[in-house]
């Protein structure tokens, strides 16, 4: 079983992106789970998931990387078990510590999978969030830290010029990682992505 854990802050796309590569997954014949960590008591986020056909486990109502350790240990488990997804791919909640979530994936019972992680980064919000240094800037830091792919998401809100600068700006944080454009609907961005993976 292949393992991925998508992180980005708040609003990043995160779940466009889950959809675009669980979609691309299952036309390749994969059999693709999904787990959607809410942090809210009300799940949005993995109705929609449903609706475009894929399978989903929500655990709602605190965060996967902290608060509720068992209940993501228990659904790894129980997917693995009783789906046997070729594909796990685990989307944390926009607050979630990428260095807790880290830890908390190499917990006995689960610590057999190899997860890859990927960061969602806003990179139109980029600039103005990586400088927050005492709150969102916190939570930023861990995602970029811990990816293994950098993806930047909403780059159609930005100027050529800026899209470049921002790019280049992310690479300079972690050149070791490759640096990938997503664009909704643009099969060549999904495609990419997956290969990169």
């Amino acid at each position: 079983m292949r393992a991925l854990a998508i992180t980005g802050f708040l609003g990043t796309g995160k779940t466009t992106l889950t959809v675009a590569l669980a979609t691309a997954l299952s036309a390749r014949g994969a059999r693709v789970a999904i787990i959607e960590n809410e942090r809210g008591g009300i799940g949005v986020d993995g109705a929609y998931l449903e609706t475009n056909g894929l399978t989903v486990r929500e655990i709602r109502a605190g965060c996967v990387c902290c608060e509720l350790v068992l209940p993501l240990m228990q659904t790894v488990i129980l997917l693995r078990e009783t789906f046997t997804p070729d594909w796990l791919l685990l989307e944390a909640s926009g607050v979630a510590n990428a260095d807790t979530l880290r830890a908390t994936l190499a917990q006995p019972g689960i610590d057999d999978i190899a997860w890859l992680f990927l960061a969602a980064l806003d990179a139109a919000r980029f600039e103005r969030l990586w400088g927050e240094r005492h709150g969102l800037g916190l939570l930023i830091r861990p995602q970029v830290a811990q990816a293994d792919l950098l993806v930047l998401t909403k780059i159609e809100r930005l100027t050529e010029e800026d899209l470049l600068a921002t790019a280049e700006r992310v690479q300079d944080l972690r050149p070791d990682v490759p640096l990938l454009p997503f664009i909704p609907d643009d099969a060549a961005c999904v495609d990419e992505i997956l290969a990169a993976l």
